[in-house]
């Protein structure tokens, strides 16, 4: 009997055995992080701030303008580097690339504010209040004071039409949350685009074209003889290598 109970818990002994907390048959068991799972969120780096703008021109890198401007091999290019920018420069024709500044801006609000600034004709808001420059800084690190969501009124007096979005709200149900940014608009010079970053504006008479980008503002001038169509589509065509670059992390040197 006592032989048959022994052959009876052999199988479940055996089981035990295989479930041993240090075999390193398990990858669970092995407490060592994997550096494949720890992944970083993709597009987290296009809004940090916590790095410089490596040379401007460096980061466009020189193949991308003689593809764009179908240079051969054998054209050379002189690259420049100024205060706020840089340029490629060839047999009497030129690319300025340029940024908002030496780093980006601390929010998508403070790169809208300064791109409205200089390209939309936007004056600066009246202040009402003495502002100090720790107030400057608390504004552009937290953004607009909220208006919060006049919970004591009832849901039947809430219902009314929001002139920006064009949708009613209805029984304290909210309209659609609007865009981060608002559209470019044509002012004197500067001509709105669309199809690029979050807004951009072309001027014709300079041969330039901005374009706002999460917390970036990038600038690309083309002084060539090439017609103004041809000279806005090769100046789209390097923003959106700009934009591609800045969205993999490409353009930044830690501090």
């Amino acid at each position: 009997m006592k032989i048959k109970s022994l052959i009876l818990a052999f199988p479940i002994l055996c089981l035990a055995c295989s479930n041993d907390p240090g075999s390193t048959s398990d990858p669970a068991s092995h407490t060592d992080a994997n550096p494949v799972v720890a992944k970083q969120v993709v597009g987290v780096q296009a809004l940090t701030v916590d790095a410089q703008y490596d040379e401007a021109c460096t980061i466009l890198g020189e193949e991308y303008v003689r593809s764009t401007f179908n240079l051969p091999e054998d054209t050379k290019l002189e690259e420049v580097n100024g205060h706020g920018g840089c340029a490629f420069e060839w047999a009497g024709n030129k690319v300025e690339v340029a940024f908002g500044g030496h780093k980006p801006f601390s929010s998508i609000y403070q790169a809208e504010y300064t791109f409205d600034k200089l390209y939309q004709g936007k004056p600066a808001e009246v202040v009402t209040a003495p502002v100090t420059e720790a107030t400057l800084v608390e504004e552009a690190e937290t953004g607009p004071e909220t208006e919060g969501t006049n919970s004591e009124g009832s849901a039947a007096d809430s219902t009314h039409h929001n002139t920006d979005s064009k949708h009613p709200d209805h029984a304290g149900v909210s309209a659609a949350t609007p865009p981060l940014t608002g559209h470019a608009v044509s002012k004197g010079n500067y001509k709105a685009i669309t199809g690029i970053g979050d807004k951009a504006v072309w001027d014709e008479t300079t041969g330039a074209m901005h374009v706002l980008y999460n917390n970036h503002i990038i600038s690309l001038t083309i002084e060539t003889k090439d017609k103004a169509d041809v000279k806005k589509e090769r100046a789209q065509s390097l923003a959106e290598v700009l934009i591609e670059k800045i969205a993999a992390n490409e353009y930044i040197r830690r501090l």
